[in-house]
């Protein structure tokens, strides 16, 4: 289900902090620190020295999905990057949302009480849900230039799922109740840097893919699973700031539609939605990940997982 711009911009919220300048996307303030600013200037703004290797990347660019299986089907995901450059027309043959986060552009705790938290950037329904056996793993591919997703983003990997309560294809995002199916974060470390090794570690040493186990009895039905990843390189700006502030961790929402068969009977209970996620000032979420290695106290933010997940 596609929205008229003045739909879209009654119902998005603020837009994220940031524009696309061609190549890759800046937020304004920190373009503007880079263009008038030395070199030196600028590290001071950072809150820590050991803040500084997360910086070696931001260049890269970013991420989002480029192909899904369910039921050993494999569709192309959406690429807003086609959309932007190419004007490919969004696919009617793809479970994969719409979206317009072009280069895999994340959000920030700024964004995070936006329509944009659900599925990205200007996300809308895919037009297709892919069929699915509960019980069963959906598996993404994250995909950028070079790599599934910078190696220094290092983060917690977190999947949702909500029901459309009918055709997904029509459902409005914010009427999405999300549940937390499953959630990996802090791993060991043994890491390639000084952060040591998350879950988006584990994501890009398996080429960027994730399997995403569906609820074995779940209830026959439309549902939008979440895959987020959340980068923490830069999470230290928020610490000792309120909610929802212009910088800190950030966040690579992607959702895809699936249709589940079968005589299953557990239905979804007590999700919430997107929107109600974070706040960006968690301890989680605000932290210095460059400090130790060693994040063995790490809790991954968000609701608690499903009891029937």
């Amino acid at each position: 289900m596609r929205f008229s711009q003045d739909e879209a911009d009654s119902k998005l919220g603020p837009e994220p902090t940031g524009r696309y300048n061609g190549n890759s996307w800046y937020n304004q303030k920190q373009e503007t620190c880079k263009y008038k600013s030395s070199l030196k200037m600028a590290f001071k703004t950072l809150t820590s020295l050991l803040l500084l290797p997360a910086l070696a990347q931001q260049a890269l660019g970013h991420s989002f999905l480029e192909k899904i299986w369910a039921n050993s089907v494999e569709y192309k995901a959406w690429s807003p990057n086609d959309w932007q450059s190419l004007g490919i027309k969004y696919p009617s043959n793809t479970p994969s949302w719409y979206t317009e986060n072009v280069a895999g552009y994340p959000l920030v705790p700024a964004n995070l009480t936006t329509r944009h938290i659900t599925c990205a950037k200007n996300n809308s329904p895919a037009n297709l849900s892919a069929p699915i056996t509960a019980g069963s793993s959906l598996t993404v591919k994250w995909y950028m230039a070079g790599q599934p997703f910078p190696r220094s983003h290092h983060g917690p990997v977190i999947d949702y799922i909500a029901a459309c309560n009918g055709p997904c294809s029509k459902v409005n995002p914010l009427d999405l109740k999300f549940v937390k199916i499953a959630q990996l974060g802090w791993l060991s470390t043994d890491g390639p840097e000084s952060a040591g090794y998350w879950a988006t570690d584990k994501l890009i040493d398996a080429n960027g893919t994730w399997a995403i186990k569906v609820p074995a009895g779940l209830k026959a039905g439309e549902y939008v699973v979440r895959n987020e990843l959340i980068a923490l390189h830069n999470a230290a700006t928020a610490i000792g700031q309120g909610p929802y502030y212009e910088y800190g961790a950030e966040f690579y929402p992607q959702c895809v539609s699936i249709k589940v068969g079968g005589a299953g009977t557990k239905t979804i209970s007590g999700g919430v939605a997107a929107t109600s996620f974070y706040k960006g000032n968690e301890s989680s979420l605000a932290i210095n990940i460059w400090a130790s290695a060693n994040h063995a106290d790490y809790i991954v933010p968000g609701p608690a997982v499903w009891s029937g997940a």
